[in-house]
């Protein structure tokens, strides 16, 4: 008999077969349990080629709903042997078939097929909130990469006109120079011909005197004059000698002698030393790891027993205090010449360049420092030079100065030889 529609048999469901899976698997479980039981339920004959797959393939899924809508006796066993929950609520109307099933499977079905739809959706909405945060992330980043590059161009821009600008100044200094090479040239060439023309007139003249003037042997008289010369030089070098070394000793009435009480800190130095005693003095040996230009040097220098300080001054006072008036610089120097000999006992004499200045002098031997003044048309160098060489062998010497000559003399003489800036740094000591 064929069954009504809406009733228990056959129908023309369009329910995918895959949501029947589970029914549909419960049907081939019965189909092997039978086969198995003993005396064997024979499987529906649509079942046999599947039995033995241990998943059902599609073709399989289909062939068994094919049986479950024919046999409706085999559909009873299979719903006998479980329930709904476990082959669901729509597996469960297909298999039990109440009244309704159909409509119900099919609302179920479509139900089923909306919320995957709004699944679907859901989840394509999410894919594109992705997409879109990630194409964002993107121009975000593209922006600021944009940005980079804009910077990039704007400091490139300001290079180039920084280059361009460069090579203007390049391109205008080559343009003057060359101007300038080319007056240059002009100019030698102008003065070349005024050259030669002067040559030319000087041949006339040499002419014109030679056939004048009686023939003078000019080499004879170039030589006579530079022979004239050179005994000049040396008879003014030998008068500045001996002014300072006379200088050096002078005793005239403006000198001023340290007053009695001064004496420990500026003896007399005594006179008429002979040549021979200058020959004969060393300098005195520094200390190991002490060098000749170091300020140790100079500091103990001045503490040696009987040393005397030859101070060449304003050699000492410009490099010392070079923005302050002359008068203000030889009494710097004074006063820290006396505080030198007021630590170390040293005896101090220091010259200056010029005419006498007798309050400097009579400062200098109140603290101490014998101060005096190189006479006229004598350069304190020589008088410095000539002391050196006028106290006795036995004393030794320190001459302080810059100037190559007073230190060659200050060597000759057997002196030590300190710079004005180590002199200085002892001051400061």
């Amino acid at each position: 008999m064929r069954p009504r529609p809406g009733g228990r048999g056959a129908s023309r469901l369009t329910t995918p077969d895959a949501r029947l899976r589970r029914a549909l698997a419960a049907a081939m479980e019965v189909a092997r349990a039978g086969e198995a039981s003993m005396p064997p339920l024979p499987a529906p004959t649509g079942l046999l080629p599947f039995l033995r797959f241990a998943r059902l393939p599609p073709a399989a899924l289909a062939a068994t709903r094919r049986v479950l809508e024919a046999d409706a006796e085999f559909r009873a066993r299979v719903a006998a042997a479980t329930d709904e929950s476990e082959v669901g609520r729509e597996g469960w109307l297909f298999l039990t078939r109440p009244d309704g099933w159909d409509t119900e499977l099919e609302q179920s079905a479509q139900v089923r097929t909306e919320l995957e739809a709004a699944a679907a959706e859901e989840r394509a909405e999410q894919d594109a909130r992705r997409q879109l945060s990630r194409l964002e992330a993107t121009v975000a980043r593209l922006e600021l990469d944009l940005a980079e590059v804009r910077r990039e161009l704007a400091r490139a821009t300001v290079a180039l006109a920084e280059e361009r600008r460069v090579s203007a100044d390049a391109s205008r200094r080559a343009a003057e120079l060359a101007d300038r090479l080319t007056a240059a040239r002009d100019e030698r060439e102008r003065r070349r011909g005024d050259a030669q023309a002067a040559a030319t007139e000087v041949a006339r003249l040499r002419a014109e005197l030679a056939a004048q003037a009686p023939v003078v042997d000019i080499a004879a008289v170039a030589s006579a004059v530079e022979g004239a010369s050179a005994a000049a030089d040396r008879l003014r070098h030998q008068l500045a000698t001996a002014t300072a070394a006379l200088h050096a000793y002078d005793t005239a009435p403006d000198a001023v002698d340290p007053p009695a009480d001064a004496n420990a800190g500026a003896p007399p130095l005594p006179a008429s030393p002979s040549p021979s005693q200058a020959a004969r003095r060393k300098p005195v040996p520094l200390p190991p790891a002490v060098f000749d230009d170091s300020d140790e040097a100079a500091v103990f220098l001045v503490r040696v027993n009987g040393m005397v300080l030859l101070v060449d001054g304003y050699n000492v006072t410009m490099l010392g205090w070079p923005g302050l008036p002359i008068p203000d610089q030889r009494a710097r120097l004074v006063d820290a010449l006396a505080e030198l000999v007021a630590r170390t006992g040293a005896e101090v004499e220091v010259v200056f360049d010029g005419s006498a200045d007798t309050s400097a002098r009579a400062i200098g031997a109140r603290r101490g420092v014998r101060v005096s003044f190189s006479p006229p048309g004598v350069e304190a160098d020589d008088v410095v030079i000539a002391r050196a060489g006028a106290i006795p062998s036995h004393r030794p010497v320190t001459v302080a100065s810059n100037d190559r000559r007073v230190r060659e003399g200050a060597h000759a003489a057997g002196a030590n030889v300190v710079s004005s800036a180590q002199l200085l740094a002892a001051l400061r000591r």
